[in-house]
């Protein structure tokens, strides 16, 4: 589950980088501050997408890391019993 949430996020996050990557040349004016990527971001409407795939990582990663400290766990407790 961790794994898939986390391609899924990293899927995500680059096919909107991608988007906005292919939207910036054709900007004429943006303000900095937020600058060019977050002008990009909110005049093609990808701030849901993006926001999702961080946290579709974030998630992923944090089930990989629990998973692995699980069976770390069991690894230890197992072996302290025999």
């Amino acid at each position: 589950m961790g794994a898939t949430l986390f391609i899924a996020g990293t899927l995500l996050f680059g096919i909107v980088h991608i988007a906005i990557a292919n939207y910036i040349p054709n900007m004429h004016v943006w303000s900095d501050p937020p600058g060019k990527f977050q002008q990009a971001r909110k005049e093609i409407g990808v701030n849901i997408p993006y926001i999702l795939s961080i946290i579709f990582m974030v998630f992923g990663f944090i089930l990989l890391i629990l998973n692995e400290v699980k069976l770390i766990v069991n690894f230890l407790i197992g072996k302290n019993q025999s």
